[in-house]
């Protein structure tokens, strides 16, 4: 005779610091007007980015550095720009970061290509955030975005047809 399985439920670490029920109403809504009552400027945080940025680009290209550890270093200053740009309604700054951030994770070493790609996706996020272009961009800012991941995929189908026929 074959014993029944038996569910066995995990205790819930979670729920058991946060407890249950839900969160105040009057606390959502303060947070919301918080939130859009609050006029920080974020092109001062932009540019330190975009800065932070340029410093990496220099300091590898003086120390000839194109490794993954150099990679990880360019990824965290468009990460913030990615998670920042939509908080601050900057929609297609994020959009743009998430398409450089893409390309860098795919890519295995630094050229001066990349470095290319980089500075023009860069450029581009400096004129959004020095216009002041909030908002996803309209039409324009589609196909400005598409634009530039046609770029990044340019690049990567030409690198890896390099390595195909290196491997054949």
């Amino acid at each position: 005779m074959k014993k029944k399985p038996r569910l066995v439920k995990p205790i819930n670490r979670f729920k058991q610091k946060v407890g249950t029920g839900g969160i105040d109403e009057k606390l959502l809504d303060d947070a919301q007007t918080l939130i859009e009552e609050t006029k920080i400027d974020f092109s001062e945080y932009a540019f330190g980015y975009l800065e932070t940025l340029d410093k990496i680009i220099k300091q590898a290209k003086k120390d000839n550095k194109n490794n993954s550890e150099t990679i990880n270093k360019l990824i965290r200053p468009i990460m913030q720009l990615k998670a920042n740009g939509g908080m601050f309604r900057y929609h297609l700054v994020t959009e743009i970061a998430d398409i450089i951030l893409n390309f860098l994770e795919e890519i295995e070493k630094l050229d001066n290509d990349v470095y290319k790609v980089i500075d023009v996706h860069k450029k581009t996020i400096q004129v959004i955030i020095s216009n002041k272009l909030t908002g996803d961009g309209g039409k324009e800012g589609y196909e400005l975005a598409k634009e530039l991941d046609k770029a990044c995929k340019r690049y990567i189908k030409k690198h890896s047809l390099q390595k195909e026929t290196i491997t054949t």
